[in-house]
């Protein structure tokens, strides 16, 4: 019975840190680059990006879109603390 009563309180824990949200402040920044066109850089701060958002954000992304003959391409990069 002992035993129960110290480990109550260890699974308590670990249950309620494993249950939290995981959130960060995000800077990024996003170059497009467009056929015939000079790039545009800007820069962004997201704040309070968690879990799922946050997995999907941090990191390099990069699009490519081609219409009629001109080309798009985005990359953007977002730093998370």
């Amino acid at each position: 019975m002992k035993k129960i009563t110290l480990l109550l309180p260890l699974f308590l824990c670990l249950f309620v840190f494993s249950s939290c949200k995981k959130c960060k402040d995000c800077s990024c920044s996003q170059v497009v680059s467009q056929t015939g066109m000079p790039d545009i850089n800007q820069t962004v701060e997201i704040t309070d990006v968690c879990d799922e958002d946050l997995e999907e954000i941090e990191g390099t992304t990069t699009i490519t879109q081609v219409v009629d003959g001109f080309t798009q391409n985005i990359e953007q990069t977002c730093d998370c603390n």
